[in-house]
């Protein structure tokens, strides 16, 4: 990677809520209100989740008939043809017994009923051809009770690092997905809003997605390649990379090679405070402090251990709020 600094300009960056609930389910808003709602905050992009179990109930339209999931994907069809500087998805949420909540992005169709086994998933998101699996509020147990196996790492893309609306219930969830990283999963960070009332986007906690442009192929290509990250602030943006690998790339090295990570962070209305860089089990690897500046650019070399798989960096504001990089992987020759 090129010491110089990596133009912003030439890069876009879309901030928008990846998870979030209407009336169609355990919400209080329309899926239109809350697309709505949504886009008058300025957000790029909503992800319309409403639990599975409410689906196949109906609802009128049009004097019709039609299941509460075709009912919200004509809301979709159409909110998407009047507004082209805006992108609306739908997608929903599960349950699970062995993972806890899973939500399912942008899949053809959807399913009932809690998951007994995640093999069952697997096929049925297989079968989907385009659905992509994301870990919703992950339970501190999630490492002891998801097996890691090639098919499940290819087909599960992310993982929120954040849940909730603050100032009210807002979790992060750092050491659930520095777990799974040390499973060997390859997946990105996000965060959720979860939103149940009419408030998406009235605070500023955020997944980004970096991509050429804003559509539904280029935001789950973004997703599968784990160009997202998650943030509290909706002007920070954020470039990470480690060699000329771009952040949620694998690169492969020598166990005797030195290897050089890149970050670049600004944000025009919050100064940063401190950054990290961090790998395995979380150990922070280094450790920038007092920054007190809106824009970062910093870049080191180390050498490399062989129970180093990947790297992370982690972003500290002035104001007590966050961002976390998605990972960039190493395997070793």
């Amino acid at each position: 990677m090129d010491k110089k600094s990596i133009p912003f300009d030439k890069l876009k960056f879309y901030y928008g809520i990846p998870h979030s609930h209407t009336s169609l389910s355990t919400g209080k808003s329309s899926p239109y209100e809350s697309l709505e709602h949504a886009r008058s905050n300025g957000l790029d992009f909503l992800i319309i989740t409403d639990h599975n179990k409410y689906l196949s109930e109906t609802i009128k339209e049009k004097n019709k008939e039609i299941s509460k999931w075709e009912y919200l994907n004509k809301c979709i069809n159409k909110f998407n043809k009047k507004h082209s500087d805006f992108l609306a998805l739908c997608g929903f949420e599960a349950k699970s017994t062995t993972l806890g909540h899973l939500n399912i992005l942008c899949p053809n169709t959807f399913f009932t009923g809690i998951i007994p086994d995640i093999k069952y998933l697997l096929l049925w998101l297989i079968n989907d051809h385009t659905a992509l699996l994301s870990i919703n509020h992950p339970k501190n147990s999630i490492a002891k009770k998801i097996e890691f196996t090639p098919i499940l790492d290819k087909l599960l893309c992310s993982i929120e690092v954040g849940n909730g609306i603050p100032p009210s219930t807002y979790t992060r969830y750092d050491s659930q997905f520095f777990s799974l990283l040390d499973k060997g999963f390859k997946i990105g960070a996000i965060n959720s809003q979860d939103n149940h009332k009419l408030n998406q986007g009235d605070s500023e906690n955020l997944t980004c997605v970096i991509s050429h442009k804003l559509n539904k192929n280029s935001l789950l290509d973004a997703f599968k390649n784990r160009h997202i990250f998650s943030t509290e602030s909706k002007t920070l943006k954020m470039l990470f990379s480690l060699n000329s690998t771009f952040m949620g790339g694998t690169i492969t090295v020598d166990s005797s090679s030195k290897i050089s990570l890149y970050l670049q962070v600004e944000d025009h209305i919050n100064k940063i405070s401190k950054v990290q860089f961090l790998t395995n089990q979380g150990k922070i690897i280094k450790e920038i402090k007092d920054i007190d500046l809106h824009n970062v650019k910093y870049i080191f070399e180390k050498e490399v251990y062989l129970n180093e798989t990947w790297f992370v960096a982690k972003v500290y504001l002035n104001n007590k709020k966050e961002a976390m990089s998605s990972p960039i992987f190493i395997n070793y020759e």
